[in-house]
């Protein structure tokens, strides 16, 4: 589906020059297909990266998202669905997680960008100005850029490293980033107006601008993917020291819970073998997906997917493992939301086993690579490497160093506009394993 610019966002697009095209050699792939998986990977990540760059716009900033003919007014001949500032806040997130440092050309640029226009705030006698975005998308990954710009990740260290298998009871939250006055400013700034947008008691939704107000549209109020989004704000936001309460995290989680299937055919779960003198406990769970959208009237938002089942068990981990972070003795935490959370779990990594596949996003023909970069928040915040039994960073890495095209990009449309960018900001987000852990030693 394609949709038609605002004349302002047209005309600016026709007074800069774009960015610069990537020189797509047919004859040199991205990376070695005769190369060990570890080495394919490293160079993926290289190309990917520098393809990256060459999408920037001189003024700093990438593309503008468009979603295209998504009109809630049927009877509006309106504008379409349009992120101003998404995808550059999630192109920079994408950099600085891939190890481009914060002073890098790129990264300087892409943040002046964003901090022009919109809004001020006055902490501590010192005045800042900087954009605060409507949207929860935009302003989710703005949060999770601010972040990585004060937490950059360590990709030859950190990637390479074994992760930990499971969560243990003691262990503190990962808190202490440290931000600088002005980003500090920024992030309670992004923070207080993510949580405006939050529908009570609910989720977030991703709206469309009215010119007045934010329209959440007839289908529905909240839906998992921006609201797995957000999460993953407040996560970072966490770690800067900027908190939201318990009862905040508990009714996340009963909502998270309630875009879970009710119910679903029985499934073996799969462990780890014990010695043959041993007596093994047969667990058996209940295969139930998430949802995008439950009660809307569009069925396809209705039916389970492997892209929203991974961001519901992800919101499930980012909330039951902050209140045990806070609370090891589960007083507050409580033994019927703790069962909830267990259960959710459980049954939704019984789901994605019964359908397993990295080839494509389960029971959706499109989001490809997003739904392998929600697989890797959920696995990574829950630091397993096997998910049912199944080594999913390697089948995964292993599609994206063979669908990466030439000139270092990912693009296979099936996401919205524009597409080559976002796709490829999600296969090396996966690439990179680019999720920190909630808790450490």
């Amino acid at each position: 589906m394609t949709g038609r610019l605002p004349a302002l966002l047209l005309l600016a697009a026709a007074a800069a020059p774009g960015p610069a095209t990537a020189a797509e050699d047919e004859g040199k792939p991205p990376n070695d297909p005769e190369a060990p998986l570890a080495i394919r990977v490293n160079q993926a990540i290289d190309s990917g990266v520098a393809y990256l760059k060459t999408r920037q716009f001189p003024m700093g900033n990438w593309d503008t998202e468009v979603q295209g003919d998504v009109l809630y007014d049927p009877n509006s001949s309106g504008n379409p669905y349009v992120h101003p500032t998404g995808c550059t806040s999630l192109a920079l997130y994408t950099l600085l997680k891939c190890g481009v440092p914060r002073d890098d050309p790129a990264i300087k640029k892409g943040f002046a960008w964003l901090k022009k226009t919109s809004g001020s705030s006055a902490k501590g006698g010192k005045s800042y100005s900087f954009r605060v975005p409507d949207g929860t998308y935009e302003l989710a990954v703005l949060i999770l850029a601010v972040e990585a710009r004060a937490n950059p990740y360590k990709r030859e260290k950190e990637r390479e490293q074994d992760l930990k298998f499971r969560l243990k009871k003691g262990e503190k939250l990962k808190t202490g980033v440290k931000l600088d006055a002005e980003d500090e400013a920024w992030m309670k700034e992004l923070v207080a107006a993510l949580v405006k947008r939050q529908v009570k008691s609910r989720g977030w939704r991703y709206g469309n601008w009215t010119g007045a107000a934010w329209h959440n549209g007839p289908r529905g109020d909240s839906d998992l993917s921006a609201t797995n989004l957000a999460m993953l704000a407040f996560l970072a936001a966490e770690r800067c020291g900027i908190s939201q309460s318990d009862e905040f995290y508990k009714g996340m989680l009963r909502w998270t819970a309630s875009m879970q299937e009710k119910d679903g055919p029985e499934h073996r779960r799969w462990e780890p073998s014990v010695a043959a003198s041993e007596t093994q406990v047969v667990n058996m769970d209940r295969a139930r997906g998430f949802s995008y959208l439950v009660g809307s009237s569009r069925e396809e938002e209705n039916q389970p997917t492997g892209s929203m089942t991974a961001c519901g068990l992800a919101n499930i981990v980012i909330c039951s493992s902050i209140l045990e972070a806070r609370d090891p003795e589960g007083k507050t935490f409580g033994v019927e939301l703790q069962a909830l959370a267990e259960k959710a779990w459980w049954d939704g990594v019984a789901w994605l086993d019964y359908w397993w596949t990295v080839d494509r996003n389960v029971n959706k023909n499109s989001y490809h690579y997003y739904y392998l970069y929600c697989l890797e928040r959920a696995c990574d915040l829950k630091r397993i490497n096997l998910l049912a039994g199944h080594p999913w960073y390697n089948e995964g890495a292993q599609v994206l160093v063979d669908e990466q095209q030439p000139g270092g990009k990912w693009d296979k449309k099936d996401t919205h506009r524009p597409h080559d960018v976002l796709n490829t900001c999600f296969a090396l987000l996966f690439l990179n394993r680019s999720t920190p852990a909630i808790t450490g030693d």
